[in-house]
């Protein structure tokens, strides 16, 4: 997704400071205009407040500390992970019905353990808290999972392996400095087949675990009507949170699928100082010799 330009003027206006200076002008031309004072008092306070409102929207919006400050607060927005109502607004409607339906067995549950004695609230309090937390993890699980997809929808791993036999194949009677930049190219499509196999690793593994996580949270939900073996249920709880935090720190450890890594960036780099060293030294073209009368003209001079 591309990030939406900077307007600074809009930034600059919208300004705490900013603001603050407009509600205080503002208030102080009504307390003058409710004071009975002269209406020029009145037009003059508005008049200077516009002049320095349009003063500083001329100067702040070009200043480079301004900017930089700007950059650094929407860097830092954009650095923060998504809450749960954007993960949400993130999903397919598949997705989203997905998780809604755990939503709704998730107030049964809560419904059905209010009916219940008072002397196992303690616990079943204990229980509503460790599902609420498995549905944040679920719903993170599910936007992965559509990430994982798209990345593989968008990417042939057929078409990878074929090119990297041929470029095998290819860079057999290769002259050694034309070896050598076909080898970085090998590398990034090794590269590129590995983040593949990973991913599907990984998607079969979500897939998993929020199958598990559905069926669970379908069991509780059952069990809640009677309330039988809460131990177990709470066994089964903090078994399935474990293997949902494992499962979450797996998905960290592989996020380099979406993102351009360090090794990759040091192939290009490479790859960019060897363009501009072959550029470098290609032969300039030979002088061409002049047309032939000219020719003749100099040497009759």
């Amino acid at each position: 997704m591309n990030e939406r330009p900077i307007n600074y003027t809009r930034e600059a206006f919208l300004h705490p400071w900013n603001l603050t200076f407009l509600i205080a002008a503002l208030g102080m031309a009504l307390g003058v205009s409710f004071a009975g004072s002269p209406s020029w008092l009145f037009e003059t306070v508005l008049l200077f407040t516009a002049a320095l409102e349009l003063l500083y929207l001329g100067i702040m919006p070009r200043q480079e500390r301004f900017r930089r400050a700007v950059r650094a607060r929407r860097a830092t927005e954009h650095a923060r992970p998504p809450s749960q109502k954007e993960l949400f607004q993130l999903l397919s409607r598949t997705s989203q019905r997905r998780y809604i339906r755990l939503r709704n067995l998730e107030q049964q549950i809560r419904t059905n353990y209010h009916k219940l004695s008072y002397a196992s609230q303690g616990l079943l309090e204990s229980h509503l808290h460790k599902i609420d937390n498995l549905l944040r993890s679920y719903l993170n699980l599910l936007y992965q999972k559509e990430r994982y997809e798209q990345y593989l929808s968008n990417t042939s791993e057929d078409r990878l392996a074929e090119a990297l036999q041929l470029l095998q194949q290819d860079m057999a009677d290769d002259a050694p400095r034309v070896r050598a930049i076909k080898e970085r190219r090998k590398r990034i499509l090794e590269q590129r087949l590995e983040r593949i196999k990973k991913a599907r690793e990984n998607l079969e593994i979500i897939e998993a675990q929020l199958d598990t996580i559905d069926d669970v949270i379908q069991y509780i939900h059952e069990q809640s009507l009677t309330l039988r073996n809460p131990e177990e249920i709470t066994f089964q709880l903090d078994t399935l949170l474990s293997e949902v935090e494992e499962t979450e720190s797996t998905v960290a450890q592989i996020e380099d699928i979406f993102t351009a890594p360090m090794a990759l960036a040091g192939e290009l780099d490479a790859l960019a100082l060897e363009s501009s060293r072959l550029t470098s030294e290609t032969p300039e073209a030979p002088e061409q010799p002049p047309p032939e009368p000219l020719r003749r003209q100099r040497l009759r001079s």
